[in-house]
């Protein structure tokens, strides 16, 4: 082949690969579903599963406890950050709720609070439980509180962003000195994380993705990496029950900043380091479809099912089992995993699809017909 011939034919290659249109990364379905907050979802209830199986062994695993405080301290605002975000489209153009929403989060809780005391007082044995729609079972409080924060929600978002933020950080930090504040109704756990929500509601992805690049992400993997370290070097001076968000300042049992007068400065800390993860947790988040994409619709199942699982490991001390005995924590890890990827298969999805099938209008209607 001549010199001339090959010129010819990296020519038309070079033609051909400039009218070739370039295939621009994809970040929503046919749909217009995001694939950035689906990895987001799937992300953090891996690690609510992880945590809540690796939680008993905190006492006497140091990896255990390190990572335990690692995903504490994000998963579950960062979690709740997204819920506030797409609390977005729940006030309608007049300013009205869409109630449907807010009736099926209630049924959503209230069939999860009845099988789990069933399950508790007959499979575990445990005579004390009783029912109760004020008192969440433990691993539910979130469906409570986001019963909450919907029925609230109408009415706060008439206040001017900045002062209902301010006043949520405040409410926050002043909680804690309620001796009352604690179980009921998780009001703990639903003023404490309600500055998530409303920092997620007004939260618009796209000031995320303008700082987002290289050398953030580089910065948000040693931010995280960091956490652990510091909870290995530091365990003396780490409460807790700060992280779980349902104590109150007296029983959280403080290591610095004691005094009445200060405690709220534990607070504080928490949510500077909760904002931290949760902005370095989202700038990792993949924006394209993965292979555990499809799974992050299928968050709320995962959570409400692990719910049974988690006291289950604490009643029969699975961990204490000869297999554990050597990389214990590895293992449950990956246990865990397993189990939230099972947990999120389309067949566990069916009874949260029979529940959200209930209207409410057609209640509704039958109520007026009687009156």
């Amino acid at each position: 082949m001549s010199k001339t011939e090959k010129a010819r034919n990296i020519s038309k290659v070079k033609a051909k690969a400039q009218k070739r249109p370039k295939r621009l990364p994809q970040y929503t379905d046919e749909k217009g579903r995001d694939y950035f907050f689906d990895n987001a979802k799937f992300l953090l209830i891996l690690f609510v599963v992880v945590t809540h199986s690796i939680s008993p062994m905190k006492t006497d695993h140091e990896s255990a406890r390190c990572l335990w405080f690692l995903f504490n301290s994000f998963h579950m605002p960062c979690f709740v950050f997204i819920s506030g975000y797409f609390s977005k489209g729940y006030i309608n153009k007049d300013g009205s709720p869409k109630m449907q929403r807010l009736f099926t989060n209630i049924l959503y809780y209230l069939f999860a609070q009845f099988f789990m005391t069933v399950f508790e007082a007959t499979v575990l044995q445990d005579n004390s439980v009783t029912f109760s729609g004020m008192i969440a079972r433990p691993g539910l409080w979130y469906l409570m509180c986001m019963t909450i924060w919907l029925l609230v929600l109408p009415y706060v978002v008439r206040i001017k962003p900045p002062i209902v933020i301010v006043a949520a950080f405040v409410m926050g930090l002043l909680v804690g000195y309620d001796k009352n504040a604690g179980g009921f109704l998780s009001l703990c756990r639903v003023i404490n994380h309600f500055p998530m929500f409303m920092i997620g509601y007004y939260f618009k992805k796209e000031w995320l993705f303008r700082f987002r690049n290289i050398w953030t992400q580089l910065l948000s993997v040693v931010v995280i990496a960091l956490v652990p370290v510091f909870a290995y070097f530091n365990k003396d001076i780490i409460a807790q029950r700060l992280l779980e968000s349902s104590y109150n300042y007296k029983n959280s049992y403080f290591k610095i900043f004691k005094e009445p007068p200060v405690m709220w400065i534990n607070r504080l800390l928490f949510y500077v380091l909760a904002i931290v993860l949760c902005a370095a947790f989202l700038t990792l988040v993949p924006r394209v479809k993965t292979f555990f994409t499809r799974f992050g619709a299928r968050t709320l199942q995962v959570y409400v099912i692990q719910a049974f699982i988690y006291p289950c490991e604490k009643k029969f001390l699975w961990y204490k089992l000869p297999f554990f005995e050597s990389y214990g924590v590895p293992k449950m890890m990956v246990i865990a995993t397993a189990v939230t990827f099972i947990l999120s298969l389309k067949i566990f999805e069916y009874p949260f699809i029979g529940i959200a099938k209930i209207k409410l209008n057609p209640l509704l209607k039958k109520e007026h017909q009687k009156k």
